[in-house]
């Protein structure tokens, strides 16, 4: 477990990386994008057991997130995804990571800006926990203003929509890799019908792995929730070598 730090747009993003115990030449790796007014730390006990596997694993602070500069209450859903493709070039150039092997893993908001770095730079897998979804019309607004609670956010949730229709879904349309999607049963802010409209608009469905967490919420605490996530995340990426 090392701590570090990077820039993005001029801002000091922390971050942590954990290493696989044994000793190879290169490794497979495995970004986190925590969601929305979140942590990196809150994936420390997935990404030491990923480690365990023998992925190298990178978690970071969004800026004015956890102990990162920038102002949480100023940034753009577009500076967001800035600081996700900053990350994803700072984990590219780290010694060892095999730079064709390198697999995503989101949590609400964070699976948004994942679908969106898919396009942008090579993925192997992608994992979306709790995956949300936004208009295209706030990609350049301040996020803080676009929130999961939000009634008008949560009426258009609730609508099926087209992969064309939104950014993320677009994104995930045109993604080839291996996809897994975690929706909590219990989730107030990502109704199922938005979970269904990232799982439609996957082309090739044998490339899907769909899991409910049965009474889950939305925030995954400490606990039997999070060793669940756990569990799953470890059977996945188990045969993703």
């Amino acid at each position: 477990m090392n701590d570090f730090s990077f820039n993005s747009d001029n801002y000091r993003l922390d971050g942590t990386l954990f290493y696989p115990s044994s000793k190879k030449d290169t490794y497979p790796a495995i970004l986190f994008v925590h969601g929305w007014t979140s942590k990196r730390a809150r994936s420390f006990q997935y990404a030491g057991s990923l480690a365990d596997l023998g992925y190298l694993c990178m978690l970071f602070d969004m800026r004015g997130h956890g102990t990162s500069q920038g102002d949480i209450n100023k940034a753009t859903t577009k500076e967001f995804l800035d600081d996700v493709l900053a990350a994803y070039g700072y984990l590219s150039e780290v010694k060892g990571v095999d730079p064709e092997n390198i697999s995503v893993v989101g949590s609400s908001f964070g699976c948004y800006l994942i679908a969106l770095l898919s396009e942008k730079r090579k993925i192997k897998n992608l994992v979306l926990r709790a995956p949300a979804d936004y208009p295209n019309e706030a990609f350049e607004k301040i996020k803080k203003v676009v929130s999961g609670d939000e009634p008008d956010v949560v009426k258009w949730r609730n609508q099926p929509k087209q992969p064309a229709e939104t950014f993320a879904l677009e994104a995930i349309h045109n993604f080839e890799g291996n996809v897994l999607i975690i929706e909590s049963e219990k989730d107030r802010r990502i109704p199922h019908q938005t979970v269904l409209n990232y799982m439609n608009a996957i082309k090739d469905k044998s490339k899907l792995n769909y899991v409910l967490m049965k009474n889950a919420p939305h925030s995954i605490k400490e606990g039997p929730f999070r060793d669940e996530v756990e569990r799953i995340l470890v059977e996945w990426f188990r045969n993703k070598f």
